[in-house]
Order: structure tokens, then C-alpha cells, then sequence
């Protein structure tokens, strides 16, 4: 029976032992306790551990520990992630931000010409993370849009939207377009880009077997896989967007990718862009791998 923050601790580490290693489940436990209680870390850690649980706290814990039981991603547990420093809503039908995506946001806010974006477009904006972070701190950003084509993703990125509207007054325009079906319109903005930024589907279908239920068992297929017979598909959709003039002279492309893709995505856009026409970097994550790409386009 759950009662207390002992009883909830005790039972938390029987149920979430069989899913994550010690320091994992503990850390769980904690976060659920912090959620529930309202309280920060410090304020927890100095709660008496037979401080009682009103009916509806333990309740809440009960369910939310059964959640995380049957497999759930804390994230869709706790109904959000934190990404760059903000508190991000995701509900199952959307990607859990990661942090190799946090890395990509902080390349772009470190690069001295992305300082300087007016226009910016995030394609496959999923929970509207990188819209989101990008539009509240690049300082010169003044029209801001992300498509996604997802229905149960547009709701989620329409809320963290809406939140960051209501902190920061700035705004987020979302769009519900498949990229393949934008590219088949050839229809640009009047008023290029000057940074397009994107987290697409990267992971083959092979490599599947490497990872985790929770991932595979919970996240959405949809925004984890790229096509079986062209694993760099969303790569060459970006690339043609370039071509139509999203992109402007001088803009930039910034863009996640897999790394064992990187080479042959980064060989594709020369090829397609013309060599003359674009410069690139591949640029590694903390863990040495290269996982990102930037894309310079000289018109």
C-alpha cells in the first residue's frame, strides 16, 4: 500500500527494478515524487520519508508507476521533457526530444551567422522542440514556421507553441504539410529562409532490433524510420526544397542525420546542389559520432 514517500519508494524500486538498473530506477522514483509533490529536488530530499500522501498523491503515483510498468517512456508519463532549459509536452504519438538534438541546438545558437536569422523553418517539427528553442533565443528571429505532418503531433506542438507565445510573445507559424507533397508543389516563399532546420527520420529499419521497447514498443514509428529503399529520402526532399528557393543565398541548412549515413547524405547534397553551390561540415556528437550537418548555400 502506498501511504508514504518510504512506501512509495519501496514499492517504485520492486516494479521499476526489472526495467532499469539501480541508479536509473531511483532517479525515476524521484522525479515522480517531485512531479507529484510539486516540489523540487532539495525540498524532497528533506521531506520526512513517512511524510503521508494525501489519497490523490499516492493515486496518482500508483498510476503513473503502473504506466511506467507496462513500458511507457517517462516522458509520456510525466507529459513533458525537458529540452534547451524549457519544459516541452509530449503525449505518445509524439518524438521524445533527445539530447543529441539539444547538441544540435546549441551548434546552431553557437555559429556567428545564426545570430543573425530573421527567417526561420523547421521541417518535421514533431513536438515543436527546435522551433520552439530556436524562436526563443536567436534574437533577430522574426517569422518563425514549422510544418509537421502528423496528426497527433500538430496538437502537442500547437500547445508548446501557444506556451511559448504567452512567455515570450513570439511566434510560431505550424504548417500540416508532408515535405514529399511540399516539394511536389514547387511553390517557395516570397521571402526565403535564411535557416532551415530539420530532425527527419534517419533510422533504417534494420537497425530496429538494437533498440530499446521502450522506444520501439511506444514512440511513433512514423517519425523514427526512413524508408527502407532510400534512408536519405528526407535528406533529398531538403535538398530539392533548396533548389525551389526555401533557402537563402548565404542561409543555412542545419540538419540531424545518422551517422552512418553521413557521408553518403553529404555526397547527395553536393551532388544535387552542385559543389559550387553549397559548402558543408560534418560535425560530430559528444560521443564522437557525426551526427550533424551543415549546409552553407551559395546561389
Amino acid at each position: 500500500m502506498v501511504d508514504t514517500i518510504r512506501s512509495f519508494e519501496h514499492i517504485a524500486q520492486e516494479h521499476l527494478s526489472k526495467l532499469y538498473d539501480l541508479s536509473e530506477s531511483r532517479e525515476i522514483t524521484r522525479q515522480l515524487l517531485e512531479e507529484v509533490l510539486d516540489c523540487s529536488r532539495t525540498h524532497l530530499l528533506l521531506l520526512d520519508k513517512d511524510t503521508l500522501l494525501s489519497p490523490l498523491e499516492a493515486g496518482r503515483l500508483e498510476r503513473m508507476l503502473h504506466e511506467l510498468s507496462e513500458g511507457s517512456p517517462l516522458q509520456y508519463t510525466l507529459g513533458y521533457a525537458l529540452f534547451a532549459g524549457q519544459r516541452i509536452q509530449v503525449a505518445p504519438g509524439v518524438l521524445i526530444p533527445r539530447p543529441e538534438t539539444e547538441e544540435l541546438i546549441e551548434l546552431i545558437l553557437q555559429h556567428p551567422e545564426s545570430q543573425a536569422s530573421q527567417h526561420l523553418l523547421d521541417v518535421g517539427t514533431g513536438s515543436g522542440c527546435i522551433a520552439h528553442a530556436l524562436t526563443a533565443l536567436l534574437p533577430e528571429v522574426s517569422e518563425s514556421f514549422a510544418i509537421e505532418v502528423s496528426s497527433e503531433a500538430i496538437p502537442i506542438a500547437q500547445r508548446n507553441f501557444d506556451a511559448l507565445r504567452e512567455e515570450t510573445g513570439r511566434l510560431v507559424t505550424l504548417w500540416k504539410k508532408d515535405l514529399f507533397a511540399l516539394v511536389e508543389e514547387h511553390t517557395p516563399p516570397s521571402t526565403p529562409f535564411d535557416l532551415i532546420v530539420s530532425n527527419p527520420p534517419y533510422i533504417h529499419p534494420d537497425e530496429a532490433m538494437e533498440m530499446t521497447p521502450q522506444v520501439l514498443l511506444h514512440e511513433p514509428h512514423l517519425a523514427l524510420f526512413a524508408p527502407e529503399a532510400s534512408p536519405i529520402a528526407y535528406y533529398l526532399a531538403l535538398g530539392a526544397l533548396i533548389q525551389q528557393g526555401y533557402l537563402s543565398s548565404g542561409g543555412s541548412l542545419w540538419v540531424e542525420l545518422n551517422p552512418l549515413y553521413a557521408h553518403e547524405t553529404e555526397e547527395a547534397l553536393h551532388k544535387n546542389l552542385g559543389r559550387e553551390h553549397c559548402s558543408t561540415q560534418l560535425i560530430g556528437d559528444l560521443s564522437g559520432k557525426e551526427r550533424f550537418l551543415h549546409l552553407v548555400y551559395h546561389a
